[in-house]
């Protein structure tokens, strides 16, 4: 049920990519939830979906043709990597990734050498992740397809992490051509409307849609109970 990169893209583009995911010892961790998770999000509208780990991406293509972009998060210090290796991608693309999320940030031994490498010996679309605007112009520089904000206040010099999603930022590539994915604490329909009257070329929403214990924490915290 998988799609080439080019027309995944092209799915892609101008819609709502749903982030469907769950860490271990999570109540949702396990790959046939995250599956009806993704099903979910095809049947509210959503034009893809981001997926991390090839035993996600396998049991979400069970249940869905919307297009993947595919990730697998490695442990490193205060936070995890993105997809830092050949390796890992590999994976990705044979579980049915169609665009493969890779971290570009000064954080990762990641270069645009492996944007080149995914592109050319997989055959997939790369989405490179970044926290800020110079590494977000170099991947773009060195052939990333879409450009994420997605690692925009989560590496160490940019801690502690902000509230709100990165708009800014946004804007910022988008002035300088760069197809922009705006991705990283988008809770509310106006950030996402602000995002791409900002440039965005497509937005991700994750936690905000797909984690209910987040969802309830957020909530719960405007109850008098939940403020004590």
């Amino acid at each position: 049920m998988g799609t080439d990169g080019v027309s995944a893209l092209e799915r892609i583009g101008g819609g709502l990519v749903v982030s469907c995911q769950a860490p271990e010892g999570h109540p949702l961790r396990d790959a046939a939830t995250i599956a009806r998770l993704a099903r979910c999000a095809e049947l509210g509208g959503a034009a893809a979906l981001r997926i991390n780990s090839a035993e996600d991406i396998r049991a979400v293509r069970r249940r869905t043709a919307l297009p993947v972009i595919g990730l697998h998060k490695v442990p490193y210090a205060h936070r995890h990597l993105i997809t830092p290796t050949l390796a890992l991608a590999e994976d990705l693309a044979a579980a049915g990734a169609d665009v493969i999320a890779i971290d570009l940030t000064h954080e990762s031994p990641a270069s645009g050498a492996l944007i080149t490498a995914v592109r050319e010996s997989l055959s997939v679309a790369v989405m490179a992740d970044v926290s800020t605007l110079e590494e977000g112009l170099a991947a773009w520089e060195a052939g990333a397809e879409v450009v994420g904000t997605t690692l925009s206040g989560y590496t160490a010099r940019h801690l502690p992490t902000p509230g709100d999603p990165d708009i800014a930022l946004v804007g910022e590539l988008a002035a300088r051509g760069v197809r922009v994915v705006a991705e990283g604490r988008y809770r509310t329909a106006e950030q996402v409307r602000q995002a791409f009257e900002a440039g965005a070329w497509a937005v991700v929403v994750g936690g905000a849609i797909t984690d209910p214990v987040a969802i309830t924490a957020r909530l719960a915290s405007a109850a008098p109970a939940g403020a004590r």
